[in-house]
């Protein structure tokens, strides 16, 4: 007998032991459901900020020497002799583009006058031009950095404004396009890089290099003159990419806010003003329903909720219209340069690809053209890219414009006086006075703007070539 229940007993150990198997793995299961949902809420509510966004860029100009905090502000943490290190950077890159800039502003004017025809100076204007748009977009950046920190500052908080309007609301849910954008950026600059070099040592006797002076030749490396020209012209590759990005991406998150502003709208519309229920009622009242069955459906909103919901819409736009009239000042001044130039820049080098193009056909080589047609594309895509991001904006104001427009109409029977007077108020501003990225108040930049530039450049390559 004590053999039989002592295995007996020991038939019955597991048994007893199941129910704390049973707990524990319920709460491993209850705790590794908690983590996966916690993991998706993240993925699913996390909020893409500006900050965020131009983070890559802060860092590589900061750390690389190149400005000084715009963005973000430098932590009072940093040693005196990074400081120190970082300013004696700032000065000796502003000293290698000044100097580079101004060679190559002597050598375009040597080059003038000299030449019987303009397309054999696009070259000279091609190395000239963009160093000087880089010279002035490093000064501004540093002679207005205390302005483009308060600017910053102000729009992380108009962020925050906006999601403490509606947690719910995320403005910017993917960081597919900005990771596009910068490896497009990344990707050109390299191999314009590359192309560079190479052009340096086949050619080093070019009217645009510092080496097509054979005494220079002689005394200094051809390495030595190699770096210098890819330094400057790196430096002016960041700082131009540095233009395009922070102004888009400052327009396109804006327009993301509009966007977030616009689905605020509508909530409060539909919560405050449900047709289904209302008819739903309305059928009740005409079959002689009791009263308290039309009681428990949903009741709306009232009269001062809906005042107040489109009042705080109405000062939150207020305050994006703000900061990009202050975007529109603080930005405009080099936009409107780097685009001037680019736009100058594409249409000599689309003339120079269709001068060069009978030559090119006749002979099979891609020698003489290649170096026209890539830097026309190159030019061409951040020109175009950067004008169709910052345009994100105009077309969020008018998607917003149009469905207040909308829920006005569709609710108009059943809102209060002072509702519809309050929204047709906020209409009539935005008509008035449209949101749009218009840099120095010099023109808009909208998607219609890029058929003008098209056929303005088309009118001037007829001209140029007409003149041949």
């Amino acid at each position: 007998m004590n053999g039989e229940d002592a295995s007996y007993k020991e038939m019955l150990a597991p048994l007893k032991l199941a129910p704390f198997y049973i707990f524990f793995n319920h709460r491993q299961m209850l705790s590794e459901l908690r983590q996966q949902g916690i993991r998706e809420a993240k993925k699913t509510t996390a909020n893409i900020t500006l900050d965020e966004t131009l983070r890559p860029l802060w860092k590589l100009t900061y750390y690389c020497g190149i400005l000084l905090d715009w963005c973000r502000p430098i932590s009072e943490n940093d040693p005196r002799f990074w400081k120190a290190t970082r300013y004696l950077s700032i000065v000796m890159s502003s000293f290698l583009l000044l100097a580079v800039f101004t060679f190559e502003l002597a050598q375009l004017f040597i080059g003038i006058e000299r030449s019987l025809n303009v397309h054999l100076i696009i070259l000279n204007i091609v190395w000239c031009i963009p160093v000087m748009v880089g010279v002035v977009i490093q000064e501004q950046f540093l002679r207005h950095r205390r302005e483009f920190l308060g600017f910053f500052k102000g729009w992380r908080r108009v962020e925050m404004e906006i999601t403490k309007l509606n947690p719910d609301c995320i403005m910017c849910k993917s960081r597919r396009m900005h990771v596009v954008m910068y490896a497009i950026h990344g990707g050109l600059a390299i191999a314009g890089l590359i192309s560079i070099g190479i052009d340096i040592f086949n050619r080093p006797d070019e009217p645009y290099l510092i080496s097509h002076y054979k005494s220079v030749r002689d005394l200094v490396p051809l390495l030595l003159i190699c770096f210098v020209h890819l330094a400057a012209i790196c430096l002016t590759l960041i700082l131009l990419t540095l233009s395009d990005l922070v102004t888009s991406f400052t327009y396109y998150h804006a327009g993301l806010a509009v966007d977030c502003l616009e689905r605020d709208a509508r909530i409060v519309f539909a919560r405050c003003f449900n047709t289904e229920d209302r008819l739903f009622i309305t059928s009740l009242d005409d079959n002689n329903q009791p009263e308290n069955v039309c009681k428990d459906l949903p009741k709306s909103c009232s009269s001062a909720e809906i005042r107040v919901s489109l009042q705080l819409i109405w000062a939150r736009f207020d305050n994006v219209d703000q900061l990009i009239n202050q975007a529109n000042s603080l930005f405009g001044k080099f936009l409107v340069c780097s685009q001037g130039v680019s736009l100058f820049m594409i249409t000599a080098l689309l003339y120079s690809v269709f001068y060069y193009l009978g030559d090119a056909l006749r002979l099979r080589s891609t020698g003489l053209i290649l170096p026209y047609v890539m830097n026309f594309l190159s030019l061409g895509f951040r020109f175009i890219s950067s004008m169709l991001i910052s345009a994100q904006l105009h077309r969020s104001v008018g998607k917003f414009r149009m469905s207040l427009n909308y829920l006005l109409s569709q609710h108009w029977n059943q809102m209060s006086k002072q509702d519809r007077d309050l929204l047709r108020s906020f209409l009539s501003r935005l008509y008035t006075d449209s949101l749009v990225a218009c840099p120095l108040g010099l023109y808009n930049i909208t998607p219609s703007i890029l058929l003008s530039i098209i056929g303005l450049v088309v009118s001037y390559v007829i001209v140029l070539l007409q003149s041949k």
